[in-house]
């Protein structure tokens, strides 16, 4: 079924059901064309941000990842997720916080036309290494992103940053609401294949 934006924000602002199933199904049913979320999404580097519309239920986003864009190790606060992806290919990095270790557990490449589920507490990353085309896509959160984390591999600290900061490494400590320094050592448990 052929939808748009706007028939998308009214079934959710209709809805009292956002699990992620009734998430999945809505997106699925109201799926905006291509040209409609390609048309607004700000390719901007290290990743571009459209917010379209958030109520104390949901956020809608459309992000874009130009060639060499990425976003940090992130969680999405209490959020689940659904993403559609509308152009280009991204690679989609999932860990897992063991204790005092953060490990890469999942390292697949998300394609045009794929939609990806994000599980409550889930801890991932983008890069957009290989597609010229900018990685574009729509993004449903129940509830809206709040109180996110975000992690850096380098020296295990976990930034908690605020509402108004990217999915990045703060570089600015306005968008830091608290950070635990040196609490994780990152371990890549993604065994790479090797062709015979």
């Amino acid at each position: 079924m052929a939808g748009s934006l706007q028939s998308l924000i009214a079934a959710l602002d209709a809805a009292t059901d956002f699990s992620m199933e009734n998430l999945e199904r809505m997106m699925a049913e109201n799926l905006p064309s291509e040209q409609e979320i390609c048309d607004a999404a700000a390719a901007t580097l290290p990743y571009g941000r459209t917010p379209l519309k958030a109520t104390p239920h949901y956020e809608l986003i459309i992000g874009c990842w130009p060639r060499n864009g990425w976003c940090d190790a992130h969680d999405h606060g209490t959020a689940v997720g659904v993403v559609h992806s509308y152009s280009g290919a991204v690679e989609h990095f999932r860990y897992e916080l063991n204790g005092a270790n953060l490990d890469l557990v999942e390292h697949v490449t998300i394609a045009k036309g794929e939609t990806a589920r994000l599980e409550k507490e889930m801890i991932h990353a983008l890069q957009n290494v290989s597609s010229d085309d900018p990685y574009i896509a729509l993004h449903l959160y129940a509830p809206p992103t709040s109180n996110v984390r975000v992690f850096d591999l380098r020296n295990g600290t976990i930034y908690h940053v605020t509402d108004e900061s990217a999915a990045l490494i703060p570089n600015d400590e306005r968008f830091i609401a608290r950070k635990e320094e040196k609490v994780f050592t990152y371990r890549n448990l993604v065994k790479t294949k090797v062709e015979v």
